[in-house]
């Protein structure tokens, strides 16, 4: 497992941010081209993973299905992802879907395949959908990977093929990831963040957002 930590900043402009990461004495250097992140969650219908993650409990599981690139409502190649977290540690497991083009709209068939392979009946409902921008950073020996997100954009599922995602929120979301046995070699890393780790999910802020539901 991987150790995942977050850093939360409301009032920070993305590339105040990435100038930061840039000046970071470990030498990160962006790894990849950003690019926009997209995800459809699922959830029971009373909310499960949700209370687990905001009450803050240690081991929790959260399923969603997620794709990459604009627009939003062309889903390519889909990728079903079950997220397992154990308090700041992390893995994720990842399941190809069939690959093809499909519409954020008209996902019946994708839904049904996913609820069968992770053991679900109808009690496995999609909730809500989320999109960001993404930069990748990384250390030259790439055992530290910081991830920063931009520009959230939130929605309730619903079929439709336009105004999926209505709710747009300020802020940058900053993750500093590493495995679990550089654990020792991370005192150096975190020491030369200037900014306070903060518990963050973009799930629990979407479902508040789209839902009125209190963390």
């Amino acid at each position: 497992m991987r150790y995942e930590r977050k850093y939360k900043l409301d009032l920070l402009h993305p590339s105040a941010l990435e100038q930061a990461v840039r000046l970071h004495p470990a030498g990160f250097r962006l790894i990849f081209t950003p690019r926009q992140v997209n995800n459809l969650y699922f959830d029971t219908p009373d909310f499960g993973a949700f209370h687990d993650n905001a009450a803050g409990v240690s081991q929790r599981v959260k399923h969603r299905l997620r794709w990459y690139g604009q627009p939003f409502e062309s889903v390519n190649d889909p990728i079903l992802e079950t997220k397992i977290k154990d308090n700041f540690l992390g893995r994720k497991e990842s399941f190809p879907l069939p690959p093809g083009r499909y519409q954020a709209g008209q996902l019946d068939e994708l839904l049904e395949q996913a609820r069968r392979h992770l053991g679900y009946g109808p009690e496995l409902q999609p909730v809500l959908f989320n999109a960001y921008c993404r930069s990748y950073w990384a250390t030259p020996d790439g055992r530290f990977r910081i991830t920063i997100d931009s520009g959230l954009q939130f929605g309730a599922y619903r079929k439709q093929e336009r105004g999926l995602l209505p709710y747009r929120l300020p802020g940058v979301i900053m993750e500093l990831k590493y495995e679990q046995e550089d654990e020792e070699k991370s005192d150096f890393i975190l020491q030369h963040i200037p900014f306070r780790q903060t518990k963050s999910s973009k799930y629990v802020t979407g479902v508040g957002v789209c839902y009125g539901i209190s963390a």
